[in-house]
């Protein structure tokens, strides 16, 4: 899992994803499912979330009641100085 993460942080700082703005979450997962070559939505979604929870995302409510995800870059997230 650790390795999953590691790619996945580098396959968006190398892809500059925090230039993409405030995105829904169905923008992130169709990212996450053409890095890693799966389609299991749970799989995907626990990813995601652990990301989130360990700041590499952050996220801003909109006006229709859900929420807006950003990556914020490589200044914040660095991927050899964070523990899974």
């Amino acid at each position: 899992m650790n390795e999953t993460y590691a790619f996945i942080l580098e396959y968006l700082i190398l892809r500059r994803a925090w230039n993409l703005g405030y995105m829904p979450f169905s923008n992130f997962k169709r990212i996450l499912e053409y890095a890693l070559g799966i389609r299991d939505i749970y799989y995907i979604r626990k990813i995601f979330l652990h990301l989130k929870n360990k700041g590499f995302f952050i996220r801003k409510r909109n006006l229709k009641r859900s929420y807006l995800y950003k990556f914020l870059g490589p200044k914040s997230s660095t991927t050899m100085l964070v523990k899974f």
